[in-house]
């Protein structure tokens, strides 16, 4: 049985340390937030959830709210799921817990960051949840050393969650989903960055700057990580050229919406000027 609730005891807030190692395969501690700090967060103006699975906690997601009920914004700064666990809900029970205590306190906005090169992490993020991006931060971290983000730098997507939004509430019942990228191609859209070869060892193409249909299409590797350990020069320039798509459309008014696949099943990130262009989804 999964329950979702605050942390409490100084024990599970030491346990969560641990589901943060785990979640983000860290080295040491220095990568994870420590105890004491989640524990004065609970305390003062934070939220702090545990996920416990059969009474073990296996996730953890924390942050802190930003101004007054109405104006103000929830920072969700971190959420994780321990390794054994990930891919069984876990993570969504987390983010819908928060949405709804976020709610009853009055606030309307969560914001977080997330990277958009990490397939799951984007379908998760922009396809689950529904948040969209207007902003992309270059190495918003710095280098940090754990089993994901190790030698990937850390290019961040800004998420925007409009969690009383019909949108929302539409993406997480699984009402709301973007259509096959062919049928989106289909549309009038076009494709700003492709994958070329087989998945696993894909290669970026040249970025496609300069377009101005109404939904872009970003290819992904299917596992950054994956690529990285295989051949370190190849993500980094995985790396480079979504980048450069981001920062070129977003500025230009582009958002990410969402997160669809092909029929051979590459995923992709969706880029759109409205999050409910017609482009996007199916009718």
């Amino acid at each position: 049985m999964l329950v979702v609730r605050e942390l409490r005891d100084p024990g599970e807030f030491i346990e969560a340390v641990e589901v943060q190692r785990s979640a983000w395969g860290m080295e040491d501690y220095r990568e994870a937030a420590p105890a004491h700090l989640l524990r004065a967060l609970a305390d003062n103006g934070g939220l702090v959830l545990g996920a416990f699975l059969d009474g073990r906690l296996v996730g953890v997601s924390y942050g802190w709210f930003v101004g007054e009920p109405g104006s103000g914004y929830f920072y969700s700064h971190a959420t994780g799921v321990a390794s054994g666990v990930k891919y069984r809900g876990v993570g969504f029970a987390l983010k819908a817990e928060q949405r709804r205590r976020v709610l009853l306190r009055g606030y309307r906005v969560a914001r977080w960051t997330f990277d958009p090169l990490q397939s799951l992490n984007s379908r998760f993020n922009l396809g689950k949840l529904g948040v969209i991006v207007r902003e992309y931060a270059v190495n918003y971290y710095g280098e940090i050393r754990d089993s994901i983000n190790r030698g990937l730098g850390t290019d961040r997507a800004k998420a925007l969650w409009l969690l009383d939004s019909e949108r929302v509430r539409r993406k997480l019942s699984g009402g709301l989903a973007a259509a096959p990228a062919e049928e989106i191609l289909g549309r009038g859209g076009a494709l700003a960055l492709e994958a070329r070869g087989e998945p696993g060892v894909e290669e970026p193409g040249e970025p496609r700057l300069g377009l101005e249909a109404p939904a872009l299409l970003v290819a992904l590797p299917r596992s950054v990580s994956e690529l990285r350990d295989r051949d370190p020069g190849l993500a980094r320039a995985w790396r480079l050229a979504t980048r450069a798509v981001y920062t070129h459309y977003l500025e230009r008014g582009y958002m990410m919406v969402d997160y669809t696949r092909d029929s051979a099943g590459r995923g992709y990130v969706v880029l759109a000027r409205d999050p409910l262009e017609e482009a996007v989804y199916s009718s």
